[in-house]
């Protein structure tokens, strides 16, 4: 694959462990340059879309897996959702704010897993303290003490690319989730080799020469990658569906302030036009369903 924005598995034949790996550029920049956030949000969406696409990788299911903080001013939300093909988009709504405004804010905010299965109207939703000064170690606090399952995960971010490694232990025969403790060599002996990582190698090198430099002495089994890619889910059908719940009077309003009535996708600033006729159109339709969130 040519293909820069790349995610790929890969297991530990002799020792328990299973690993993904990923880096992304064109899908990073194309979701922080959609907006002007600062350096510092910049680097946290890029942490965010690493997560969500290693933890869609882990979870088998079909549909969309989102990763979610929601906290006080200056940082109201960050989410980033990925489906099981690894179509991404993310998102943050902010106020000004520096360094020290972002570490705070996320402390006093929560942070969530939300699994939305294709198949099912159920959300499931893992609600995650967020523990230190990152992601990765919330993250992984999260596996440890919510799901006994020993995760770790290592985290870099640049101005053009966002990159990230996972590492969990295959479940054991005969039991659903893997529980080894403190000291399993199988696990400790893998963790302590991939700490040698460095921020500039996720970035820079390709996933072979990682794992490589990394793990020269191990059988590690590497599937073939996947691409991620950018996508939004919004249409003119949920376009529609906004100025449907708006309301005929609050839309008639508008169009005789504007002529047009605007709807403008949060995510991807995508700008959807409706006249008059359209309008008309969409009220006489006998069509109820849909939503008033265009994304």
């Amino acid at each position: 694959m040519n293909n820069k924005d790349l995610i790929q598995r890969f297991i530990f034949e002799n020792n328990n462990v299973r690993g993904e790996i990923v880096r992304v550029s064109e899908s990073y920049l194309t979701i922080v340059n959609q907006h002007h956030y600062p350096p510092s949000l910049r680097r946290l969406m890029g942490e965010f879309l690493v997560v969500t696409a290693l933890l869609s990788a882990i979870i088998k299911f079909k549909g969309r897996l989102t990763v979610q903080f929601q906290g006080p001013d200056p940082l109201k939300l960050v989410i980033v959702q990925s489906n099981n093909q690894f179509e991404v988009r993310g998102l943050a709504q902010w106020k000004e704010l520096s360094e020290q405004d972002l570490i705070s804010t996320l402390k006093r905010g929560v942070l969530a897993i939300i699994i939305s299965p294709d198949t099912s109207t159920t959300r499931y939703q893992g609600v995650v303290a967020w523990q230190g000064n990152s992601l990765a170690q919330s993250i992984e606090g999260y596996f440890r003490d919510s799901e006994q399952l020993p995760t770790r995960l290592w985290l870099a971010v640049n101005e053009t690319t966002a990159a990230g490694m996972l590492l969990q232990p295959l479940p054991r025969e005969g039991s659903k989730k893997s529980s080894p403790v403190l000291g399993d060599n199988d696990w400790e002996h893998i963790v302590h080799l991939t700490d040698t990582i460095k921020p500039e190698e996720l970035l820079t090198l390709d996933n072979h020469t990682i794992l490589h430099r990394l793990y020269s002495q191990e059988a590690v089994q590497v599937f073939e990658p996947a691409k991620v890619s950018f996508r939004c889910t919004c249409s003119v059908e949920r376009g529609e569906n906004a100025i449907r719940m708006l309301g005929e009077k609050e839309a008639e309003d508008e169009l005789n302030k504007k002529q047009r009535i605007a709807v403008i996708c949060e995510f991807c600033n995508k700008e959807y036009l409706f006249d008059r006729v359209d309008v008309m159109r969409i009220f006489k339709e006998n069509d109820s369903s849909g939503s008033a969130q265009l994304h």
